[in-house]
């Protein structure tokens, strides 16, 4: 049996979640061995090239490193372009796997007004002393929509590094779910979303750490009648240290924005410190929060061992739906996969 930390078993090569794909796009180290298009897109206009290939191109000159500080090093990536007014009912896929040396990639994101698509995002890690980072910039022009799932599975020894920057054009819809089912030795993620006037951002991090120390740092940029809602469910265990800084800014009239961070510790070695934060530049704005670290309910788990569980598989049962609260919107042709991820992280949550 393949190890979730394979490519081909993240759903890759004909796995479950490159099934019905409009395109493909898979890189190795510093290789990419795998890009793919549909016929049918390329026709309509729909682009995803290696980032060193595209970046020789005047519109993409103009998009690369607008959002994010410039990494000489990461030169390899995937430039992705769907065209305005373009509507997709397959998923693009793109899958980084790293399993030597250092990894640094470099990633744009081009949605054009009035789209609709949706990007399944792999990235894996095997063997050890291996490092992964990831730079992303995303633009959504005016009307655009992009769900973006991001699935992320690392070994202990892995260091990990993810900058995303997005900038919602007005109207513009963003819905992100990164979903970690392995926790490397140490991560530090920063997102970024600049939402323009009405538009709307909803960012869910389900995220298990089984060790190590790990940073998930979220902030968003409210414009005028722009609404944004961060949802964290983080689960710690085995001496893992999770820090959370979110924040949402709200810069314009009629601006919306919730926090919801929930820490569920397994162990007492653990530590989660959750930290929202509301910044209102604004009278008319409206931003709330709430936040809560606990553990599992003694009463809940004596229940269902009374009704033949055992011990695991209470928790595990337990670990499942404190994570699948965390899930408020999904891509219909992508909710098998997550689900069968959420099962996996269940049983593996505490080792």
């Amino acid at each position: 049996m393949r190890s979730p930390s394979d490519p081909e078993a993240a759903g890759w090569g004909g796995g479950v979640a490159a099934e019905g794909a409009a395109a493909r796009y898979l890189q190795k180290n510093v290789d990419v061995i795998r890009l793919v298009l549909a016929k049918g897109l390329s026709e309509r206009g729909v682009v995803i090239k290696r980032m060193d290939e595209a970046a020789g191109d005047e519109g993409v000159k103009r998009l690369s490193w607008r959002l994010l500080q410039e990494r000489p090093g990461a030169s390899t990536g995937v430039f992705i372009y769907v065209p305005p007014r373009t509507k997709l009912s397959a998923p693009l896929s793109a899958c980084f796997a790293v399993d030597k040396g250092a990894q640094e990639v470099h990633n744009v994101v081009a949605i054009g007004e009035g789209s609709s698509v949706t990007l399944f995002s792999t990235c894996v890690s095997a063997g050890e002393g291996v490092s992964h980072s990831g730079f992303t910039e995303i633009y959504l022009g005016e009307g655009a929509e992009l769900d973006l799932v991001m699935i992320h599975g690392w070994t202990k020894r892995t260091e990990v590094t993810a900058e995303t920057a997005v900038l919602a054009g007005e109207g513009a819809r963003f819905n992100e779910l990164y979903l970690a089912f392995r926790s490397p030795a140490n991560l530090t993620s920063r997102v970024k979303v600049v939402a323009g006037r009405g538009a709307s951002a909803l960012a869910s991090t389900l995220y298990v750490a089984g060790g190590g120390s790990s940073t998930l740092e979220t902030h968003v940029e409210l414009a005028e009648g722009a609404s944004a809602e961060v949802i964290s469910r983080v689960v710690v265990a085995r001496g893992a240290a999770v820090r959370q800084p979110i924040t949402i800014e709200a810069k314009g009239e009629g601006a919306r924005g919730h926090i919801e961070c929930r820490s569920l510790k397994l162990d007492p070695r653990s530590t989660v410190e959750t930290v929202p934060a509301l910044r209102s530049l604004h009278g008319e704005a409206q931003l709330t929060h709430e936040a809560a670290i606990g553990k599992i309910s003694q009463e809940e788990l004596e229940y269902l061992t009374s009704k033949g569980f055992s011990e695991d598989e209470a928790v595990a049962l337990l670990v499942r739906g404190f994570l699948e609260l965390g899930v408020r919107s999904l891509p219909p042709a992508l909710k098998p996969q997550v689900e069968a991820l959420l099962n996996l992280i269940s049983r593996s949550a505490r080792g």
